[in-house]
């Protein structure tokens, strides 16, 4: 199957998911996240453009609108904070926050939010190829608050250092809750990108509490996809 934007070099797919992105910002009177945000997306676009054609790091490398779509959604924690309800999200722009990224992937949400937050990131990503593309990816972004562990871990060996554990598409909800309870520092927040009707069943006993579901909607192509954060925080 042919992709709309496959005969585009990766410069200018970076330059149209940058403008998808700036749009979907100035249509609904949202600021930034942080001001170098846009250069730090094209730049990202540009470079998973280029890796996507040698190696299987997302769907549609070549297709913009998809990898804004990505983009949007992984930084919807932060578009988020204003809500009454989303106090925890707040504490992602503090710098002297430690985050941790569990299966980053493709760099969604782990490398998106380092792009617009002060706070410091460790994307675990334990396949050679990907952890090496977040590495190469995030120097050409100019991000400096990101670390890249390329240590496959099992949630057992995972230390409580972190203040906030994230995770979009990552194995199982049940995993995920394990490892973030793992991760996380007694009051930590674990976030999780999923689905509007999805259910999570594992938390409490995993000993992450008081679950707040925070929906949104992002747009994909020519329709709204209806998401939503689960939001837990670590017993003391």
């Amino acid at each position: 199957m042919s992709h709309p934007q496959a005969g585009h070099s990766p410069e200018a797919i970076g330059r149209l998911t940058c403008t998808a992105v700036a749009r979907y910002f100035a249509v609904r009177r949202l600021d930034l996240p942080a001001p170098q945000f846009l250069t730090r997306i094209d730049r990202f676009a540009a470079s998973l453009a280029l890796w996507g054609r040698r190696t299987n790091l997302t769907a549609r490398p070549d297709d913009p609108v998809e990898l804004a779509f990505h983009v949007i959604d992984s930084v919807m924690p932060l578009v988020l904070v204003s809500q009454p309800d989303a106090a925890p999200l707040r504490s992602l722009l503090d710098p002297d926050r430690i985050v941790l990224d569990l299966g980053s992937g493709a760099g969604f949400p782990g490398l998106i939010l380092a792009a617009a937050s002060d706070a410091r990131f460790v994307l675990l990503e334990g396949r050679r190829k990907r952890a090496h593309f977040l590495t190469v990816t995030a120097a050409a972004m100019g991000v400096a608050n990101v670390t890249v562990d390329a240590i496959r871990r099992d949630p057992a060996e995972l230390a409580p250092t972190f203040d906030i554990v994230v995770g979009r598409a990552f194995a199982r909800p049940g995993l995920f809750c394990r490892s973030a309870a793992r991760a996380l520092r007694p009051d930590g927040i674990a976030i999780l990108y999923a689905t509007t009707v999805q259910a999570i069943d594992s938390a409490d006993a995993a000993g992450l509490l008081a679950c707040l579901r925070l929906r949104y909607e992002v747009p994909r192509r020519d329709t709204l996809l209806a998401r939503c954060l689960l939001v837990w925080r670590k017993a003391a």
